[in-house]
């Protein structure tokens, strides 16, 4: 009897090419688990160069320089064992979500996918989920198990989880969410005790003094949380068109960026004071590019996910549009804050490379947040 097809979304990878784009090299900091088939081989060939880890599990990793730098095969750019290069490199950038379905997503931090040439994205993200069709099945089951626990959490707490009536909702104000006046408004109504009624919101009248000073404050609790990283190494990287990996830390009322090198060495190069970077409304070609950004967010079943592990830990005493609409008035936030750092230390950028960049800056750590589901 033949299985039953995949329940599959490639929707975020349709009209999207991508190739490996020199001097990027963004892909080689993260340390990619090793498959037990791809252990044999570097146990083997390259035994020196494997690190075994029991955090979150018991696995294998490739070594990165100094324990902390770039993948210690990285030499000049290149890398040395490209044709036998994990699983986990292979496919970057694109990410296999499993919650109720499968959804392949694409990570917009990698430059790459914005040159519109090279491979079919549709092409390369079928090919990835037939070719681990085993393991996306078995952890596929593990998923739905976690979302039909969530389901019943959800009746029990009497809360109206519609995942698509919401995505509609978003879908309908969509212009609105790219103008801070209606963000400010959701950002307000998101933490009322009141269910949000998002079709019916209305935005703020002007962009006062007193709006403004709000939303960044808000923005800045935010980045804080993410910039303020104990660890240099722990700190968010940008990587400009020059290829070079930048880290950016908040420590006190200033903003550090730091240069790290191949071999793990990082030198700080300049700093900024945290008043000098401000919120800014997009226009033209910028907010254009927000709205598209918010269409993908609004379509990833990760970031669901994520409003779902929010409402889960809030034990589920708040209203689900709520938390849907807390999620995307601060990841807004988040992300113009990140366009707004971006030019400050590095000037100059044409109509719309400004959200491009920014894009680019904040996709990564969006993936990388916490979600009710899994990723293999």
């Amino acid at each position: 009897m033949p299985e039953t097809p995949l329940p599959l979304d490639l929707g975020e990878l349709e009209g999207r090419r991508f190739v490996c784009a020199d001097p990027c090299k963004l892909c080689c900091l993260c340390q990619p688990e090793c498959l037990p088939r791809e252990v044999d081989f570097f146990r083997q060939h390259y035994p020196d160069h494997l690190v075994l880890k029991n955090v979150p599990h018991r696995h294998y990793t490739l070594s990165l320089r100094k324990g902390q730098g770039a993948c210690s095969f990285l030499h000049d750019g290149r890398c040395q064992v490209y044709e036998h290069r994990p699983h986990f490199c292979r496919q970057f950038p694109f990410h296999v979500h499993l919650g109720t379905r499968v959804q392949v997503e694409l990570d917009l931090s990698c430059r790459g996918v914005w040159l519109d040439r090279g491979e079919d994205a549709v092409v390369h993200g079928l090919r990835l989920v037939r070719g681990n069709e085993a393991v996306i099945r078995r952890t596929l089951e593990e998923a739905r198990s976690v979302y039909r626990q969530f389901d019943s959490n959800c009746r029990e707490a009497g809360l109206d989880v519609d995942v698509a009536r919401t995505r509609d909702q978003v879908l309908s104000r969509l212009d609105d969410m790219t103008d801070l006046r209606f963000i400010a408004a959701l950002l307000e109504s998101s933490v009322e005790d009141e269910g949000l009624d998002i079709p019916q919101l209305m935005a703020r009248p002007e962009l006062d003094s007193g709006t403004m000073e709000d939303l960044s404050r808000s923005a800045l609790e935010m980045v804080t949380d993410s910039l303020a990283a104990n660890e240099l190494f722990q700190a968010p990287v940008y990587c400009p068109p020059d290829g070079s990996w930048n880290l950016f830390r908040v420590a006190g009322n200033r903003v550090e960026r730091h240069l790290m090198d191949e071999e793990g060495d990082v030198r700080r190069i300049e700093e900024r004071s945290l008043s000098e970077i401000a919120l800014r409304q997009p226009e033209g070609r910028d907010r254009r590019l927000l709205r598209d950004y918010l269409r993908v967010l609004n379509g990833r079943d990760s970031l669901m996910g994520y409003a779902f592990y929010l409402l889960d830990d809030y034990d589920y005493e708040d209203p689900w549009p709520n938390v849907y609409g807390g999620v995307l008035s601060t990841s807004v936030l988040d992300l113009l804050w990140r366009c707004s750092l971006i030019a400050s230390f590095f000037p100059g950028a044409k109509e719309g490379e400004w959200m491009r960049e920014g894009v680019i800056f904040y996709d990564m750590d969006r993936l990388d947040a916490p979600t009710l589901g899994a990723f293999v």
